[in-house]
């Protein structure tokens, strides 16, 4: 039986309101102020610290941008840990920290290795303010609608590209690295911030339930288990196993093929061409993303998954192949469309295998595995560019890890749940 000081201290059941989608919103501007300033962000300081005579050299840039994906994906685990033991605003909250501190250090680095360290800590603070704790909160505020909620506050990454990252390259072309840092890390600390701690991590502490349904009369979350599959048996699985590696593929073709997406144009097709690209490429996974909010809903996760793979796939080839300027557009938006839903399926595939409860540390396990895909991608073409002396094998070479990838989900798309496992969370 709860303590009667518990049970004053609850609020009181509201049946008549639902706060999911505030704090969908609430995400989705923390994502978008909070990615554009820091995964966006690493072109911008790219360029700047690479520009002057005495600055650092491409391959130093390049390393510290490895380096904070390999360590975001690194600092996943101990974020999903803490994500299932404590307030996600408290972790929220530090990752936005952490991410002002690098920022700033960023600005003040004088060798390689201050720039490495600058950029793990940043990869730190994003673990901590992106993928991993926005999918965990979202998670338990919805299930029927979990998918559009996802596709929804995800979207504040491509609004954060479009949107925030022009304001840090304005701020870094006026001041320099070193005079925009303060602002930057300013905005995270007193935009960010705030927003974080008006996000409400648990339904059930404010008396209400996922989706909105009727609350049960004195909600006690702590006296039963959390809905779904623990995570030993889950990462044991050859569905985890099967969908973490098509994701890792499809991710690591996808980052790599970005990373030198207007180069290749270039070479091609001509720098009037790889300009029109690069704005194509932003509207095209906006709107891709925005489809996906009803898709989802709609469409079997995994079959969609596939569908995308195979659609980025097909776009590089044609990047490859198809140099006139009409076939170069119509594979960016195809490649744009992809891209945009890609990152949102690895927390809606593991939340609807699996359930919530280990769900931040079965997704960081996973993440995991795809930052260090995308930490490969870019090198992997760059390699193959030069081998082959062109950018025509190496997307033709990156379009390969997309297809196997649609034929791993495929596969996995047709294994049952096993038996003894915990379905996910009921609606």
């Amino acid at each position: 039986m709860a303590d009667p000081g518990t049970r004053r201290r609850r609020p009181p059941a509201t049946a008549d309101r639902f706060d999911g989608w505030r704090v969908v919103a609430l995400l989705a501007a923390v994502l978008t102020l909070g990615v554009g300033i820091t995964f966006y962000g690493l072109s911008v300081y790219l360029s700047a610290l690479t520009r002057d005579d005495d600055g650092f050299t491409l391959t130093t840039v390049s390393v510290a941008t490895s380096a904070f994906l390999v360590v975001a994906g690194v600092a996943g685990l101990p974020v999903g840990w803490l994500l299932e033991r404590h307030d996600a605003r408290a972790v929220l909250v530090g990752g936005l920290v952490a991410s002002a501190l690098a920022v700033l250090a960023v600005g003040q680095v004088r060798d390689p290795a201050q720039l490495v360290a600058a950029y793990g800590v940043l990869g730190v603070g994003f673990a901590a303010i992106s993928v991993i704790p926005v999918s965990r909160v979202l998670a338990a505020w919805f299930v029927r609608r979990r998918a559009r909620a996802m596709s929804v506050a995800f979207l504040g990454l491509p609004v954060g590209g479009a949107v925030v990252t022009p304001v840090v390259a304005a701020l870094v072309e006026r001041h320099g690295v070193a005079g925009a840092s303060p602002f930057l890390a300013a905005a995270l600390l007193l935009v960010a911030v705030p927003l974080c701690l008006l996000v409400q991590p648990d339904p059930a502490r404010v008396g209400q339930r996922a989706d909105g349904a009727a609350p049960v009369a004195e909600p006690d979350p702590a006296a039963a288990p959390a809905g779904g599959v623990p995570l030993a048996e889950a990462v044991r699985t050859p569905w985890f196993v099967t969908v973490t590696v098509a994701l890792t593929l499809g991710m690591l073709s996808q980052l790599g093929a970005l990373s030198h997406l207007y180069n290749a144009v270039a070479e091609t097709s001509g720098v009037s061409t790889a300009a029109a690209v690069v704005s194509l490429l932003a509207a095209a996974s906006l709107a891709g993303r925005i489809v996906g909010t009803w898709v989802f809903e709609r469409v079997a996760l995994a079959h969609a998954t596939v569908a995308l793979l195979l659609l980025q796939s097909g776009a590089l080839v044609c990047f490859a192949v198809a140099p006139g300027r009409a076939a170069v557009l119509a594979a960016t938006v195809a490649f744009g469309v992809s891209m945009g839903n890609m990152q949102v399926l690895q927390p809606l595939l593991i939340a609807e295998r699996f359930g919530t409860r280990d769900f931040s540390r079965i997704l960081a396990r996973g993440n995991l595995a795809v930052m260090l895909g995308m930490a490969a991608g870019p090198v992997a073409v760059g390699v193959l560019h030069d081998a082959a002396g062109g950018y025509p094998t190496a997307y033709v070479a990156a379009a390969v890890p997309a297809l196997l990838g649609a034929v791993l989900m495929a596969w996995a798309s047709r294994s049952p749940v096993p038996s003894g496992l915990t379905h996910p969370d009921p609606s």
